[in-house]
């Protein structure tokens, strides 16, 4: 039996999870919805609300080209960013270093997914 969709989350919890992964190499961890709207931050605090709004326009652009799309990793002029959905919400890590693998950023991203699938994913 599926689970209840539930209207609440537990945000103290989601931004101690935010905080945990977000570690040297990475500048920020950004939970946003899907239409744009910055809800928690974790990490650096540089135009969060720009960007949250960016990649929720750059990720809806390439879920309409191709359904279903699971991961976006974005390689830009100041570092790298990876973004993967969870239920309605979007996650995005970025890193300021060139050097950081973008192998080792999707992972994290992953990671964090996994963490929050179950108390993201219900909420309606």
């Amino acid at each position: 039996m599926a689970a209840e969709p539930r209207a609440f989350v537990n945000w103290q919890a989601v931004q101690k999870i935010l905080e945990a992964e977000t570690t040297v190499d990475v500048a920020a961890t950004l939970l946003f919805s899907a239409e744009g709207e910055l809800l928690t931050t974790a990490g650096e605090e540089t135009h969060e609300d720009i960007v949250s709004a960016l990649m929720a326009g750059i990720w809806n652009s390439y879920d309409d080209l191709q359904r279903g799309l699971k991961f976006l990793l974005l390689e830009c002029e100041e570092g790298k960013l990876g973004i993967t959905a969870v239920g309605r919400f979007r996650i995005c890590m970025y890193s300021n270093s060139f050097n950081y693998p973008i192998g080792l950023l999707k992972a994290k991203v992953i990671r964090i997914a996994s963490k929050l699938n179950k108390p993201l994913s219900s909420v309606y």
